[in-house]
C-alpha cells in the first residue's frame, strides 16, 4: 500500500511518503503545494492524507484535482481542516480557507449545478466535526453529528467546533 502524507511537516505518518514545501520538515519530497502538477505520476497512491494542510493552499479546487490525479481509483483520502467556528481557524495568519461539513460536497455530487467546474469526483464516506472537550461532555457533539446542517446553521457560533475530518474515496470512470 502506497501512502502519501501531504503537508507532513514534522509529524509524517510512518511508512508514508511525505510531501511538504518546508525543507526543515520530515518530507521525502520538497515541493511548493501551490505549484501543479505535484511530482508524482497519475494513479500512484492507495491512500492520501492531508492533515491541517488544505486551509493553507491558494486553490482548494486545483489541490483536490491534484489529489484525485495522483490517487488510484478507489484510493482513500483523509483530510482534516479547521471548522469555520474554531479559534484555530483564525489564529493562524497562514490560513486562507475555513470549512464546514459541506465544503467538499462540491467534489462529491452535493452541488450538481456547479459540477462543470471540475471533473475530480470523490465519494464522501465519513464526515466528523470534532469538538473541544466541554462540547463532547455536554452533548453538543452528539447532536451536531446527528444533525450537522442544523448545528452549523443555528448553533455553531454558540458552541464552536475545533476541526472537521473528511474521509473520501477517489472515483475515476
Amino acid at each position: 500500500m502506497k501512502i502519501l502524507d501531504i503537508g507532513c511537516g514534522n509529524r509524517k505518518i510512518s511508512g508514508a511518503i511525505g510531501l511538504d514545501q518546508n525543507p526543515k520538515s520530515q518530507a521525502d519530497v520538497i515541493h511548493n503545494l501551490d505549484l501543479f502538477p505535484y511530482p508524482f505520476a497519475d494513479d500512484t497512491f492507495d491512500q492520501i492524507n492531508g492533515i491541517d494542510v488544505l486551509e493553507h493552499v491558494t486553490d482548494v479546487i486545483r489541490t483536490m484535482e491534484e489529489i484525485h490525479r495522483i490517487g488510484r481509483p478507489g484510493a482513500q483520502v483523509f483530510i482534516r481542516v479547521p471548522h469555520f467556528t474554531s479559534t484555530q481557524a483564525f489564529g493562524d495568519p497562514t490560513h486562507r480557507h475555513f470549512f464546514n461539513s459541506q465544503s467538499l460536497d462540491y467534489f462529491c455530487g452535493g452541488f450538481p449545478e456547479y459540477e462543470f467546474y471540475t471533473q475530480a469526483r470523490f465519494k464522501k464516506t465519513k464526515v466528523r466535526i470534532n469538538f473541544w472537550k466541554i462540547h463532547r461532555l455536554n452533548g453538543v457533539s452528539f447532536l451536531a453529528h446527528r444533525f450537522p446542517g442544523y448545528y452549523e446553521k443555528l448553533f455553531a457560533f454558540i458552541f464552536p467546533a475545533m476541526n472537521i475530518e473528511f474521509q473520501l474515496e477517489i472515483i475515476k470512470s
